[in-house]
Parts: structure tokens; sequence; C-alpha cells
């Protein structure tokens, strides 16, 4: 789907667009079109990824990215510490004899004693291990030739392929999109490369909440995207809809979204009824009752694991990796992608209402219904939820 003015077209949008944008609701057309960007890349390719799996759909990426370094493409890879701990030394040998450049963000601090086992850590090492602990690159980002972008919530793992998976396969959102501030994503990627986020002033820091990119790399820039977003929904005049994996809301999100139902808006959050984190549906129904009171609705998604982060509030979209909960608000790297264009937030909502369909709606009564153990656990879990 194209967006936004040809090039060339003397014109003055009302807001600012992508050139193109395709979204990606299941993870074999998204790791596809992956692929296939990695097999063409003339440049460079710069990948984060929270989850890097060598699994069958890991391995298909990484043939890519080796074929890629073997031309001569710029290849760079960045995945998580903790994400991706189980397969981390393995692709790590890969990069050696793939001839791809490849960093661990925030590795495992044991990880990292064993490989100075032959000297002593570097200073500062157990100052800094509980920090490199809690702070994750809980990114999904691919930047081919600085001039396209693959971003969303799918992890380089195959639980989001049917073809490996069936029917056990993860609900999922990404988006690829081609326009002038993916230079911005390329930008953040620099700076995670080289170590430096969360210290420097960058133009990939100082993004406004009007942008088509939305990061975090800053405390600033965190509490201005969190109270730009509670703006918006305080702001909506026709729905707020939202689709979020691991919802564990603070008490300004609660209002906001309570305020926006009781004037009117079309509040809705679909939320999964069972997730690869057993407990999280028990923290999150924990936060029903005072929702359901204001009139929002709140649907749990049946289907399978649903993993997505996505938003519309009127003709706003938001496609991304950010959870609501205080890990993506406090804590861990994320990247998000605006889509403003009435075909991308169109499509956006079509799927929004599928999900719905593929869910079954919480009321009052039911939530009441649910087994008491379920409602404990979740009320104790909620003093954890800072970590969550």
């Amino acid at each position: 789907m194209d967006q936004g003015h040809q090039p060339g077209t003397d014109v003055t949008p009302r807001r600012r667009v992508w050139e193109r944008v395709t979204l990606f609701h299941d993870g074999d057309s998204f790791f596809d079109a992956l692929e296939a960007a990695i097999k063409s890349a003339r440049r460079s390719v710069h990948l984060e990824s929270y989850i890097f799996a060598t699994d069958r759909l890991g391995e298909r990426i990484l043939g890519a990215i080796v074929e890629a370094a073997n031309r001569g493409v710029d290849v760079r890879v960045v995945i998580d510490g903790v994400g991706s701990s189980a397969w981390s030394a393995q692709i790590r040998a890969r990069a050696e004899h793939g001839r791809f450049q490849l960093k661990v963000f925030h590795d495992l601090p044991w990880a990292r004693f064993l490989r100075w086992r032959k000297r002593a850590p570097k200073t500062g090492f157990f100052r800094g291990l509980f920090r490199r602990l809690n702070n994750r690159n809980h990114r999904k980002v691919c930047v081919i030739d600085g001039m396209e972008a693959f971003v969303g919530s799918f992890n380089i793992i195959e639980y989001h392929s049917r073809r490996y998976v069936g029917d056990a396969v993860w609900r999922d959102t990404g988006v690829s999109v081609k326009g002038g501030e993916v230079s911005v994503l390329a930008a953040s990627f620099s700076e995670v490369w080289r170590g430096r986020t969360l210290r420097v002033r960058s133009r990939a820091n100082r993004i406004q909440s009007g942008a088509l990119i939305r990061l975090n790399a800053r405390r600033q820039l965190r509490s201005e995207n969190y109270l730009d977003l509670l703006v918006k929904i305080l702001g909506a005049r026709g729905r707020v809809w939202i689709t979020n994996a691991y919802f564990v809301p603070d008490a300004s999100l609660i209002r906001v979204l309570g305020i926006a139902a009781e004037a009117g808006v079309d509040v809705r959050i679909v939320v999964p009824a069972f997730s690869d984190v057993v407990f999280i549906p028990w923290v999150t129904s924990a936060f029903h009752l005072g929702l359901l009171r204001a009139g929002v609705r709140i649907f749990e998604y049946t289907g399978t694991v649903l993993h997505a982060k996505t938003m519309l509030i009127d003709d706003w979209g938001l496609v991304g990796s950010s959870n609501l909960n205080h890990r993506s608000l406090l804590h861990d790297l994320e990247a998000d992608v605006v889509l403003g264009s009435e075909d991308a937030t169109g499509a956006l909502a079509e799927q929004f209402i599928a999900d719905c369909a593929h869910s079954r709606e919480v009321t009052l009564r039911n939530w009441k219904s649910r087994p008491l153990l379920e409602r404990i656990v979740g009320r104790i879990l909620l003093l954890a939820r800072r970590v969550l």
C-alpha cells in the first residue's frame, strides 16, 4: 500500500506520511519480505532483535545475512543478552565465520565473565551488573541500505511462522516503511552499536511527538512520549483501540482511558487470554474492574498467543515493540512506527476487528466469576509490576 504523495509532486501534506507502508499480520509474509530485502541489499543491513534463535527460521535469516556479508554488504547485528542468551554463543560463532559483525546488548554478567575468565573483569563490571541485567534492547528493527525499515514485534524465532509451527503460530504485527525518517532509525542503530544510548543528545534522540518514528533512547524522551500518548487519548473523539501483549498499565493510563470511555469514545483493549508469560493475563485482569466500570470494553484473544503491540486513536496509528507496562516505559529500548494515512489505519482497524472476533469479551459478570486463586495471584504479582 502506498502512502503519501509521489516524489517530485509539489504538495504540502497536512501531516508527515511515509512514501510506502506495508503492514504484516502474519510472520510468514513478514519474514519472507525481510529475507528478500536482506538478499537484495546493496550497501548495509543493520538489524536489532530481542530474540534471535538459531532454529529453522533463524537459520533462514542467518543464511541471508551471511550471503549479504559475503558479497560486501556492511552487515551489523545486535541481539539482546537476555532475550537471545540461549543462542548468542552460536550466533557469535556464525559471525566469526560468516564475515558479519555482531554485538550483544548487555550480555548476561556470567556470560561476560566466562569470556574474560583468562583475565580480570574490566573496571566497573560489578558496579554495572544490575543495570545491565535490567536494561534490555527490546527492539525488532532491520534497516536496509538506510532507505527501508522493518519494525514491529516479530522476534526471529519460529513460533512466529505458521510454516513451522502450524496453528500454534503467534498473532503479531509488523510493518515495512520507506521514507526520509528511516534515517532516524539508522542513526539510532548507530548509537546502540556504539553503546551510546541514554547518554547523548543526538538527532535520533530529538524526536518530536508528531514524527513518524517513536524511540525512547533518552529518559526525557520516554516521559515526553508517554505524556503525548495520554494527551492523544484524552483528545480522542471517535475511538481508542489498543492491542497489547503485556498490558500492565499505571494509574495515569487507567485514568485517561476511563475518562475517554465516559466521554463516549469507543475504547477497546485486546489482550491475550493466555501468554508465553503464564501469569501476565492474571496480572492484566487485576486492572479490568475499574476499566469495565468506566465503560472500557476488554477482549481476551483466544485464537493463540497474542504478541502484537498496536494502537489506533482516531486516525493515528502505531505499530512497534512497546508494551504498556513499566519495562517499556522505564527500562527497555523500544521502537514504534506511526501510521497516518487512511489506507494504513484502515488496514490496522480491519485487523483489530478481526482480533475482537477471535476473542471473548470480558464483562463484569464473567470477571467476577474468575477463579479466586487467579485473582489473588494477580493482585500479589502487581507488587512486582515495575519489572514485568
